[in-house]
């Protein structure tokens, strides 16, 4: 790498950070990103292609205007940029800045897809599973798309592949997508992943791992973990409930969990004793 194309790097990466951040809602990001248009649009004209790309995604995500973006992004994609290629196939299946044309995002994908990029990897293999697609690929095909796909940090892929292996009765396998899925941080697949370790379906029965995920999906926004918790724990004992909690990386919820249950506890206890005391002397 040469000691010009640091800037380069630095520019785009920041720009990158600051737009998820801005898109969370962070003030002092938002700033940020306007300071960053200037150097973005430099770098994009002296023929950066990911600086066009980021460009197109900040005109999208964070301008709302999809007419920009696929400016940008047509002219990255022009140039046989892959995300290019990639995010102008979703404007053109979404119909959003363009008119809808899903034949020709489906070639956009196929093309980055070829050159490597997971994203597009995914987004065509659901195109062959929601039956949108026209150039028909075989089963195999399409799995080795979200394989590939998921193997490259989609884990989305690696969760679409637990819902095949689980549907045609491969538990085990599914459980290892599933897994996968939810260490990169989807939702869905950890709510799958812990009930399969407190079920037992395709592998041991393990409470400890089954609260650890639900209480994982806490953290990505996903509050069914929370009732899902609530059930799971009357069967545990309070260490194996802090353990639970010290994976998940969240102690605090392993100590509510504990305070909850010994209250649901002390007031069955409470109730029982009234309902006794209450009961006429025979």
């Amino acid at each position: 790498m040469s000691s010009e194309s640091v800037p380069s790097i630095d520019v785009i990466s920041s720009a990158q950070r600051a737009l998820g951040a801005a898109q969370r809602g962070d003030r002092d990001a938002k700033a940020r990103l306007e300071e960053l248009r200037g150097p973005l649009a430099a770098l994009a004209d002296a023929g950066e292609l990911e600086a066009r790309s980021v460009l197109g995604v900040i005109a999208l995500e964070y301008d709302q205007d999809a007419v920009a973006a696929f400016r940008h992004f047509s002219l990255a994609a022009e140039q046989g940029h892959p995300t290019g290629r990639r995010a102008l196939a979703h404007l053109l299946m979404t119909g959003r800045g363009t008119k809808a044309d899903p034949e020709r995002a489906e070639r956009l994908l196929a093309s980055a897809a070829e050159a490597g990029d997971s994203h597009a990897m995914f987004n065509l293999a659901m195109m062959h599973l929601t039956n949108t697609a026209t150039d028909r690929r075989g089963a195999q095909e399409v799995m080795s798309l979200l394989m590939t796909a998921a193997e490259g940090g989609v884990p989305e892929a690696a969760g679409v592949l637990g819902d095949w292996f689980s549907e045609i009765g491969r538990e085990a396998d599914a459980l290892t997508w599933y897994e996968r899925a939810a260490e990169g941080g989807h939702g869905p697949s950890m709510l799958a992943t812990g009930v399969r370790y407190r079920d037992a379906i395709g592998t041991d029965k393990d409470a400890v791992r089954s609260l650890m995920w639900f209480l994982t999906m806490l953290q990505v926004g996903n509050g069914d973990g929370m009732h899902e918790s609530h059930q799971l724990v009357s069967g545990m004992s309070e260490e194996q409930i802090r353990e639970a909690a010290h994976r998940a990386h969240s102690p605090e919820w392993g100590e509510a969990l504990i305070t909850s249950r010994r209250s649901r506890l002390d007031g069955a206890v409470s109730t029982a004793t009234d309902n006794a005391s209450a009961d006429p002397a025979t």
